[in-house]
């Protein structure tokens, strides 16, 4: 059977991470709360753009989604993967989402999920439950459309729509059964700050799952209090501490889960990442709440780090905001690719380093990009980037730009190409090497092709390379002297045992010339003529 595959993966973790956002604000936010119901709403929008008139089925496993022929669902951000082990921990190991799926139907279906999986499981399973809730557009357990349409029908015979969220939200209905009470422990006649307090004190001892989320959305409601009277410095040891409960391995994934999601509500404005922005020149403990918030924020906080950057004068800020972006790693790829187009030039390079730095090949296609870019500095930039990056794509964009036309861009493409050890760029190097050049008017470009040709070390290169400098030359005899001198070192490094012969010969000269083969031929010998690439 041809099941759908999307057209992007990003698409489908994309889709899929709405979904367990939606989940998330479901079981954390009180009845009525609006990010119920715009989670709802965004999450079912997510999945019909994802969907696209095609049905899609799932496997769902303990690390992850897969496609039904076995390819893993690679999600860098975590949130689809979290979706798939809330459902594999109820015993679903398959999901299909039908091309008309139903906004309630979505919501029923998390409103189960928010069960306890032993209360499941007395009831029947998930698959179970979700038909005796009238769900006709999502099917757990089953892949064979014949069959779902078969328990389609018995569904819609039964007449049981689920409620839709307007109807949950704003009529006095009860919760699922099954679905975990949380105590009310409203601090009455207390000013937000001091509630606040309490409320960290509470977190850093509570160890009961439940009472924890009921104290973070508490935390979370006095946080709003205080940010819309831009009181934003209590909200410090609420992010210190919620970011520790995240990190630890040691505290439940329910409760890791509920950190994370404090932090990310944290996130929400961009006043408070401002706030923290602004500290950067304070203590450690600033820039690791920084950071917290900023991995939580998501696409618009690495924006907004990506513009305090430019805009401040502060060398050390500058370096520790790059530091914080490159720490986030993967997931803060997507957002800094998009800004590349910046029309500030030093944006733009500081964004090529950062890539380099986070090391993701999927910056390589925008990155060359960069290649074009007006200003020669952000060019030079990108092949460093591109260089730290390696990989064949990237290796390719720098070999391009030793075969193109921009002189300037040549010492560092071909010290980039050195440093990748690159034997694609092999010819084109010796092709520099080689060039006719009467008057040595490109020592300097010739003598760096002949330090990368050394780092590379391939060996094929010697007989050349004897022969270029066994040459005679009368005309710009000192410089002919010092590329000699380049290539003696060369074929030291190079350790090939053929180049003795010449550089025997050369080793009485005077000057620099005789003391540099003297050494090439002291290194061949020593390292034994160790071969360090084709002969």
């Amino acid at each position: 059977m041809d099941y759908y595959r999307p057209p992007s993966l990003q698409g489908v973790v994309d889709g899929l991470g709405s979904v367990y956002r939606a989940l998330r604000a479901w079981k954390f936010y009180p009845k009525g709360h609006p990010n119920r119901k715009n989670s709802i709403k965004q999450a079912h929008g997510a999945l019909l753009t994802l969907l696209d008139g095609n049905n899609l089925s799932l496997n769902c496993g303990r690390s992850g989604f897969s496609f039904p022929d076995g390819e893993v669902i690679k999600d860098t951000t975590r949130m689809s993967a979290s979706l798939s082990h809330e459902l594999f921990i109820r015993r679903v190991q398959k999901i299909t989402f039908l091309q008309d799926l139903h906004q309630e139907d979505l919501l029923d279906f998390l409103r189960i999920l928010t069960i306890l999986p032993e209360t499941i499981q007395k009831s029947g399973g998930m698959d179970k439950l979700m038909a005796e809730h009238g769900i006709r557009t999502i099917w757990a357990n089953e892949f064979d459309f014949s069959i779902i349409r078969g328990k389609r029908r018995a569904v819609e015979d039964k007449g049981i729509i689920p409620l839709d969220v307007d109807q949950l939200e704003n009529e006095g209905l009860a919760e699922i059964p099954g679905t975990p009470d949380l105590p009310d422990t409203q601090i009455d006649d207390v000013a937000p700050e001091e509630e606040l307090q309490s409320l960290v004190g509470q977190l850093a001892v509570t160890t009961d799952e439940h009472i924890y989320m009921m104290l973070i959305r508490k935390s979370i409601s006095c946080s709003d209090i205080l940010k819309a009277s831009r009181n934003l410095l209590p909200l410090l040891p609420l992010v210190k501490l919620l970011a520790a409960h995240a990190n630890d391995a040691g505290r439940s994934a329910n409760l890791r889960d509920s950190a994370g999601f404090g932090l990310e509500q944290l996130a929400m404005g961009d006043d408070f990442l401002v706030f923290l922005l602004d500290r950067m020149e304070g203590a450690d403990e600033d820039k690791d709440n920084a950071l917290a918030i900023l991995a939580a924020a998501g696409p618009s906080a690495v924006a907004l780090a990506v513009e305090k950057m430019g805009a401040t004068e502060n060398l050390a800020v500058r370096k520790e905001l790059t530091n914080l972006i490159v720490r986030l790693g993967e997931p803060a790829v997507p957002p800094l690719v998009v800004m590349l187009g910046d029309s500030r030039w030093y944006i733009v390079r500081n964004l090529a380093a950062i890539l380099g730095d986070i090391g993701s090949p999927k910056a390589v296609p925008e990155l060359q990009k960069c290649l074009q870019h007006d200003d020669i500095r952000v060019c030079k930039e990108t092949i460093r980037s591109l260089a730290k990056i390696g990989g064949r794509e990237a290796e390719a964009a720098v070999v391009t730009v030793l075969r193109g036309n921009v002189p300037a861009l040549l010492p560092q493409a071909i010290t980039s190409l050195g440093g990748m050890k690159s034997r694609r760029s092999l010819v084109d190097l010796m092709r520099i090497v080689c060039a006719e050049d009467m008057f040595l008017k490109s020592l300097s470009l010739k003598t760096e092709a002949l330090n990368a040709i050394a780092l590379i070390g391939d060996q094929q290169v010697t007989p050349t390379l004897m022969e270029l400098f066994d040459s005679r030359h009368l005309i710009a005899s000192g410089r002919w002297a010092q590329f000699k001198i380049a290539i003696a070192n060369c074929l030291g490094k190079l350790a090939d045992p053929r180049a003795l012969t010449v550089l025997k010969k050369k080793s009485a000269s005077s000057g620099g010339l005789g003391q540099a083969c003297a050494e090439a031929i002291e290194l061949i010998e020593r390292t034994g003529g160790d071969t360090h690439g084709d002969a």
